[in-house]
């Protein structure tokens, strides 16, 4: 695998050299990451809630079934696959249900089964907060370390290749210290210190681990003063103390900011007409960043209407525009090509390919617009197709 990628890199770098286009100089030309105060990244200190299910897994057996996920009351973080659910509760523990994937339940088994109802996942906490790379989990614990189980073994060892099959019990990652949130990606996984570095770990083909050949876990050069990382697929976004927003990666669908389109950088550059952002979040090769006055702004890939923009064909946005049609928004969330966002009263908004729209429809729609999600209660956060909801808006709904 290294071999490979190694041989694959310099390739890269001998055409880039040969053959150096118009897009390649204005990447190398694009104004750096601002350089700030020193960064000390906090954990989120997230309400704890009860999860509720609004949209059906993919391949699901018995088809869907809407409505609150038995027992996973008190739950602080989420993250859905689209086949596997994994949820962190204030006590620390875990627990998992859905479709094992490759050991993606973390309950001992490789075989592909499904659990209706969660089960805790043992030998891991206290947790903070989970996170997940398709049908592979990371769970930052309270002392800042990082375990792992799940489909790929590669990025559980952190960028280690050791055999093709799954990890079904969590392991802890070695050399990942220090680490307050994550932005896990497709073949790659970031992870954020408390010193404003970002670690990075698995394929770099398009310099999402800055301008170097190992896949193991090293700290991504020129990368520093940052408050939250996201993994935008071929590229990476990343919130700075100052309220800015910087990528690195490939720019091929304008995710760096940089026009025209095309090339990639190991090196972080400032995406411009940003300002007072306090999060951003990455989908499939699409961003989203939201401001202080509560305005959600996107840029990257336009297929599916991930951009929200209107449009459902391919088109590329290097510019952030502003998304219309939302209110004040509080936080905001993406899978894949579906973008969320969750409004100051607690409704939750989505647009983009994986848009449910309906209660209890069962099936998802597309939507180029940002449409309202109706859901029985306040949503704290979002993951997939599953949302957190106040706990005193579960239990009411529970009683009917």
């Amino acid at each position: 695998m290294r071999r490979w990628v190694r041989g694959v890199a310099v390739g890269v770098a001998v055409l880039a050299v040969a053959g150096c286009g118009k897009a390649d100089r204005a990447v190398m030309a694009a104004p750096g990451c601002p350089k700030g105060a020193a960064a000390r990244p906090e954990p989120r200190q997230a309400e704890a809630g009860s999860v509720y299910a609004f949209g059906p897994y993919f391949g699901a057996p018995k088809g869907f079934r809407e409505g609150p996920v038995p027992g996973l009351t008190e739950v602080v973080s989420l993250a859905d696959s689209g086949h596997t659910t994994v949820a962190v509760r204030s006590d620390g523990t875990v627990w998992s249900y859905g479709t094992n994937v490759g050991g993606s339940l973390g309950h001992g088994s490789l075989d592909r089964v499904h659990e209706a109802e969660p089960r805790q996942v043992t030998g891991i906490g206290p947790a903070r907060a989970v996170y997940s790379s398709g049908p592979t989990f990371f769970v930052v614990l309270r002392d800042g370390t990082v375990m792992a189980w799940g489909a790929d073994r590669f990025l559980v060892r952190g960028g280690k290749r050791e055999g093709d099959t799954g990890v079904a019990v969590p392991e802890r990652v070695a050399r990942a210290g220090d680490v307050v949130s994550m932005g896990p990606g497709e073949l790659n996984v970031l992870a954020l210190r408390g010193d404003g570095r970002v670690l990075g770990w698995g394929i770099n083909l398009t310099d999402v681990l800055g301008d170097r050949n190992s896949t193991g876990i090293q700290t991504v050069p020129g990368v520093e003063g940052v408050v939250e990382v996201a993994s935008a697929g071929e590229a990476v976004v990343a919130l700075t103390a100052g309220g800015t927003v910087c990528a690195w990666g490939n720019n091929v669908h304008g995710l760096l900011g940089v026009e025209p389109t095309g090339g990639q950088s190991g090196r972080p550059v400032h995406v411009r007409g940003l300002k007072d952002i306090v999060q951003v979040a990455g989908g499939t090769d699409v961003a989203y960043a939201l401001d202080r006055d509560g305005a959600v702004w996107a840029w990257g890939r336009g297929v599916s209407g991930a951009l929200g923009d209107g449009k459902t064909a391919h088109h590329n946005a290097a510019r952030p525009a502003r998304v219309a049609g939302l209110p004040p928004i509080r936080r905001i969330s993406a899978a894949q090509r579906t973008g969320y966002a969750i409004d100051t009263e607690g409704r939750l908004w989505g647009w983009g390919s994986g848009t449910v729209v309906g209660r209890h429809a069962g099936t998802t729609h597309g939507t180029a617009r940002p449409v309202r999600i109706p859901l029985p209660g306040p949503v704290l956060d979002v993951s997939g197709h599953h949302a957190v909801l106040r706990d005193h808006e579960r239990r009411a709904i529970t009683k009917d």
